[in-house]
């Protein structure tokens, strides 16, 4: 496995990047920032003002047959609507009817050796929950290796309290230090396990969730795990329903027309093989989980979701965290999207050609979700603000419904009244999402932002 997958990059994306290279190079700091505040602010004054005057736009609908065949005349706002509530419902029966069927619950104890990676930056505080929580599983012949960056002598100590313990191993990144990527491909190159998974230091894993992954690996390549956010205070809670509309409910018609699943770098479980065949993580991707789910899809590698055991982890706990975490995911979209516009120029099957457009949806879905801010207000000017009542409701009755499975399962308390927050969320990480592509394009350097964990 080579160290970093520069080896995939094309050289159309090799173009792309000395271009933007040479253009931060040449333009000062304090214009690239100024123009990077000028072009958000332009950016979204121009979604709202399309959504606005596109809303107030009238259609002619044809009504079939059996409801007399006449025609009627509706505001495009009102189209967005029934869309908006269409898709979100459709993706909720679909997800609900998932969780519904159930899943086959296999719980093998022993077999094959699972290396279970844990790489910690600064994550003292949250360690024990990944550790004591996969000491804790069902299957017997798992192994838990923790990769603590070389800088990072705390969590060195707190992960060598653990090693005290037969099953827990800690590794120091000396070899690809500086990227969670590049921690877990040393990891696997250390190992020579036949599964190898992948965890982060905040998660609190349920006890038989390893043990069903390596019974479903049986009949697949990739086994990824659902986490859910702990909703303990308003910001929290944001951070959960945003996960349900977003993570859960987004990726359910997405997965049955494409194909494609997404396999993160947490809560995943999969043959050392598959991970080879896509020469692991990328560690020069901000996002490498995003990136990786593109290789396993180019690669037709069968990804498998288990959504029973999922995992609880720790949300951000301020706005500032919140906001700053969702801009660098967003960021990191924009990377992978560039990179994946490369990779098209040369394509190896329909799948390197229908990537960038699936990413595509990820980065440029934000303008869509807040112009549809705009056109609610048509709704309001035009004395017909019920019809906005009909995405709003169908949005909160999907994510609740999700909430009351998380509860009566175990892995949340109650229901909360969190869900009538749910509206804002969509534009709220609309504008985050925006605000990101534009740094990406024109003022972004590497940087990445770190959330505070443990508090």
């Amino acid at each position: 496995m080579s160290q970093s997958g520069l080896f995939r990059r094309s050289s159309v994306e090799r173009t792309l990047n000395r271009a933007t290279t040479t253009f931060r190079r040449l333009v000062p700091s304090t214009a690239r920032d100024a123009l990077d505040v000028g072009a958000f602010a332009l950016l979204v004054t121009a979604v709202v003002t399309v959504g606005f005057v596109q809303g107030g736009l009238s259609m002619v609908v044809s009504l079939p047959a059996v409801l007399g065949g006449s025609s009627i005349v509706v505001l495009q706002a009102v189209f967005a609507c029934l869309t908006l509530s269409g898709l979100f419902g459709l993706s909720g029966l679909v997800l609900l009817g998932q969780l519904a069927v159930g899943e086959e619950d296999r719980f093998p104890v022993r077999g094959e050796t699972v290396t279970a990676v844990v790489p910690v930056h600064e994550d003292t505080a949250v360690l024990h929950r990944s550790v004591e929580s996969l000491l804790e599983s069902r299957y017997e012949d798992l192994r838990v290796l923790v990769v603590a960056e070389p800088d990072d002598e705390p969590s060195i100590e707190r992960a060598r309290e653990y090693a005290g313990d037969e099953r827990v191993d800690v590794l120091v990144n000396t070899r690809y230090p500086g990227s969670k990527a590049g921690a877990v491909n040393y990891a696997a190159e250390t190992t020579d396990s036949e599964y190898l998974a992948v965890f982060d230091a905040d998660e609190r894993v349920d006890p038989r969730f390893v043990s069903t992954a390596v019974a479903k690996l049986d009949d697949c390549d990739v086994v990824q795990g659902r986490t859910v956010p702990e909703s303990d205070g308003i910001v929290e809670t944001v951070a959960y329903y945003e996960s349900v509309v977003l993570g859960d409910l987004s990726q359910r018609l997405l997965t049955a027309v494409t194909g494609f699943t997404m396999a993160a770098s947490r809560t995943i479980v999969m043959r050392r093989d598959a991970f080879e065949a896509v020469d692991g993580y990328d560690p020069a991707m901000l996002t490498e989980d995003y990136a990786f789910a593109f290789d396993c899809y180019e690669a037709d590698l069968d990804v498998v979701e288990q959504f029973s055991y999922a995992s609880t982890i720790e949300a951000a706990h301020t706005m500032a965290d919140w906001w700053g975490q969702r801009k660098r995911w967003m960021t990191g979209y924009a990377q992978v999207f560039h990179s994946l516009l490369g990779d098209c120029t040369s394509p190896r099957c329909y799948r390197d050609l229908l990537s960038p457009v699936i990413c595509a949806g990820s980065v440029l879905g934000n303008l869509f979700m807040l112009s549809l801010v705009s056109k609610m207000a048509v709704l309001v000017v035009n004395g017909v603000a019920g019809w906005a009542l009909l995405p709003a409701l169908t949005l909160v009755g999907s994510a609740l419904s999700l909430r009351l499975y998380d509860s009566t399962s175990g892995r949340l308390d109650g229901l909360g009244v969190g869900y009538v927050l749910m509206p804002a969320v969509l534009p709220l990480y609309s504008l985050a999402g925006i605000k990101a592509v534009v740094e990406y394009t024109v003022s972004w350097d590497g940087e990445w932002y770190s959330v505070a964990k443990g508090q």
